[in-house]
C-alpha cells in the first residue's frame, strides 16, 4: 500500500472520529438512561483488510450486526489491518451524546454506516499478514464490559512466532502450538472474558490453494485452542467469505495444502460447518447440491483408504429450543444426507453410520451474548457434521 493510501485511511477514520464530537446541536445526556445513555459501553476490537491470500474484505450481515450493537450501546471501535507489521488505524466511538432520541439514532445510523464502509476499503500495507500481533492490538481498548474483537480474514497468519508458511504448521498439534507460544509469552493478553467473533475463517483467495476439510478443521482447532488459552472464546460468523483477492495488494507466502487427502488423521474429529454444506434452513436439504458434493469428495479417498467405519454426527443449534427432540431428529436427517451423498460419490455404504444428537453433546457452546441475548451468529457455530472413527469423541 504506498503512502497516499495510507493518507486517505487516516483521513477517513478521522472524519468517522470527528463525527462523534461535531454534535453541537445536541444536548449531552447528563445521566443515565437518557436517549444516549453512556453508562453500558460496550467496545469492539476490529481486524480487518484485505490481503492478497483471502476474498476481498467485505464485513458480512453478522458482523454488522457486532458493529451496530456497539453503536446503539455508544461505545467505540478500534481497527486493526492485519499486515505483516500490524496496523492501528485508531479507536473512534460510534454512538452518541444526544439528548434527543430521534437525532441519537440517526447519529448512530449515519456512523455505522460510515464506519463499515471505512472497514470494507481497508488493505494490507506491508508483505505477509500477521493475525496473532493484529488481535493483540485490536483488544487493548476493550474495557471491562467489551462486545469482543471482530476478526474478518483466512486465519493463515505467514509471519512468526505463527507462521503457517512453513511446512506441516496447518497440521501442527493445536496444544503443542498453544505450549510453544505460552512459553515464550506470545499469547495476547487482554482476552480473558472476550469472545472473538471470525468472519471467513479458512476462507482463502489469490495464489493459495483453497483448504481441504482436515486443513480447515485444524486450523479451526489452533486458532480455538490459542485463543481459549489467551483466555477468550472462538465464535464462527456464518457467512462464508468468496470472491477474489483484491488486485495490487502486498505479497503474502502461499501456505501449504497437502492435496490428497490419503493423510487424514482419524484420530481426531473431521468437523464440517453448516457454511460449507449450506443446508436449507431448518432442512437436510442442500441449497447447492453441487457446492456440498465437491466438499464431501475431498474426503472420499481417505475413507476409502482407512478402511473403518466411520460416523456421520449431526449437531444443531439450540435456538432457544425447550427440548432436544426436534433438533435430533433434524441433526440426523442431516447426517443421512451427507452419508447419501458421500454413497453417490462412490464410498461404500458399509462404511458409514449416522447419528444425530440435536444441541445435547459435548461440544455446544452458548448462543447468547454477554447481555444474555440470543445471536443467530453464536448459534450458527453449533450446526455442523462431524466425522469420527471409531473410539473418537466428537470433542477430539
Amino acid at each position: 500500500m504506498n503512502s497516499r493510501f495510507l493518507a486517505r485511511a487516516g483521513i477517513a477514520l478521522a472524519a468517522v472520529i470527528a463525527l462523534g464530537a461535531g454534535l453541537t446541536a445536541c444536548t449531552p445526556a447528563t445521566a443515565s438512561g437518557g436517549a444516549c445513555d453512556q453508562s453500558q459501553k460496550r467496545n469492539l476490537g476490529v481486524v480487518a483488510g484485505s490481503t492478497a491470500n483471502a476474498p476481498a474484505a467485505s464485513l458480512p450481515t453478522s458482523a454488522t450486526a457486532q458493529l451496530a450493537a456497539v453503536g446503539k450501546s455508544n461505545g467505540s471501535v478500534t481497527v486493526v489491518v492485519p499486515s505483516g507489521k500490524p496496523q492501528v488505524m485508531g479507536t473512534t466511538v460510534i454512538g452518541s451524546t444526544a439528548q434527543d432520541a430521534v437525532v441519537c439514532q440517526n447519529d448512530q445510523r449515519t456512523k455505522l454506516a460510515q464506519i463499515t464502509s471505512y472497514i470494507d476499503g481497508l488493505k494490507a500495507a506491508s508483505p505477509q499478514v500477521d493475525f496473532l500481533g493484529s488481535i493483540d492490538q485490536a483488544a487493548r481498548n476493550l474495557g471491562s464490559h467489551p462486545m469482543g474483537v471482530l476478526v474478518v480474514g483466512s486465519g493463515l497468519q505467514t509471519t512468526d512466532p505463527l507462521n503457517f508458511a512453513a511446512s506441516g504448521v496447518l497440521y501442527a498439534d493445536p496444544a503443542q502450538v498453544v505450549g510453544d507460544l505460552r512459553s515464550r509469552g506470545l499469547l495476547p493478553t487482554d482476552l480473558k472474558g472476550v469472545t472473538v467473533y471470525w468472519s471467513g475463517l479458512g476462507d482463502v483467495a489469490g495464489s493459495q490453494t483453497p483448504l481441504t476439510i482436515p486443513a480447515r478443521s485444524n486450523l479451526q482447532a489452533l486458532w480455538a485452542a490459542i485463543i481459549k488459552a489467551a483466555g477468550g472464546t472462538l465464535s464462527l460468523l456464518p457467512e462464508p467469505a468468496s470472491g477474489g483477492a483484491a488486485s495490487g495488494l502486498p505479497a503474502v507466502s502461499v501456505v501449504p495444502v497437502e492435496a490428497e487427502q490419503t493423510k487424514t488423521d482419524w484420530t481426531k474429529p473431521i468437523v464440517i460447518r453448516n457454511s460449507d454444506l449450506l443446508f436449507v434452513k431448518d432442512t437436510a436439504t442442500f441449497s447447492d447440491p453441487a457446492k456440498a458434493s465437491q466438499v464431501l469428495s475431498q474426503l472420499v479417498p481417505s475413507i476409502e483408504q482407512n478402511g473403518a467405519a466411520v460416523t456421520i454426527t449431526g449437531t444443531a443449534s439450540k435456538d432457544q429450543a425447550t427440548n432436544n427432540t426436534s433438533d435430533t431428529a433434524l441433526s440426523l436427517r442431516r447426517a443421512d444426507a451427507v452419508k447419501a451423498a458421500l454413497v453417490g460419490l462412490g464410498v461404500p455404504a458399509s462404511l458409514l453410520t449416522t447419528a444425530g444428537v440435536g444441541y445435547d453433546w459435548c461440544g455446544w457452546k452458548s448462543e447468547t451474548d454477554a447481555s444474555g441475548r440470543y445471536s443467530d451468529a453464536l448459534a450458527e457455530q453449533n450446526r455442523s457434521v462431524i466425522l469420527t472413527s471409531a473410539g473418537v469423541s466428537l470433542c477430539g
